[in-house]
């Protein structure tokens, strides 16, 4: 008898164990910002898509959005429509560079379990570098100066030769 009110206890606390363990996933149904582009406060001087990973499944229902948006004036900048890339992970393009400044990019998902999930962080967009066409006005300004200094001299050095030889 006593064996069995053992074994009662025994079956009781595993039998709450497994309910407690049963309800409790569902809380882990909502999802997390798992990696994104561009990250989290970083200084970036292009973008020409924004791509987020979340740590759970999403729901393509057509509720997903991504948005871009100033963070002083709280302007929003047009971006492409938000696709599914996969069940974690959804982008969105930048059909146009936005200026140089503090930007806020927000999302807005549904769940596994069903909840709209959303939030956001900010980065910084720099001023483009590279191939900007002051660089390229100065290598022609250069290319240019080096040409006229190469014609003047071969004009002096002919002009001198036809001196000494006269």
């Amino acid at each position: 008898m006593r064996n069995n009110k053992k074994l009662r206890i025994r079956f009781l606390i595993l039998t709450i164990l497994l309910v407690s363990l049963a309800g409790y996933a569902p809380l882990h149904a909502h999802t997390t910002l798992l990696d994104e582009t561009p990250e989290r406060a970083s200084k970036v001087s292009d973008i020409d898509e924004i791509e987020l990973t979340f740590a759970s499944e999403l729901v393509n229902d057509g509720k997903a959005k991504i948005y871009l948006a100033t963070i002083r004036e709280g302007e929003d900048i047009p971006l492409g429509e938000t696709v599914f890339i996969s069940d974690f992970v959804i982008k969105a393009e930048v059909p146009e560079l936005p200026e140089p400044g503090e930007y806020v990019i927000r999302y807005m998902v549904t769940s596994f379990d069903g909840d709209l999930n959303d939030g956001g962080y900010a980065f910084e967009l720099l001023e483009p570098k590279g191939n900007s066409a002051t660089w390229l006005l100065l290598g022609i300004g250069v290319v240019a100066l080096m040409g006229m200094s190469y014609l003047l001299r071969s004009k002096k050095t002919k002009n001198k030769k036809e001196t000494d030889n006269g």
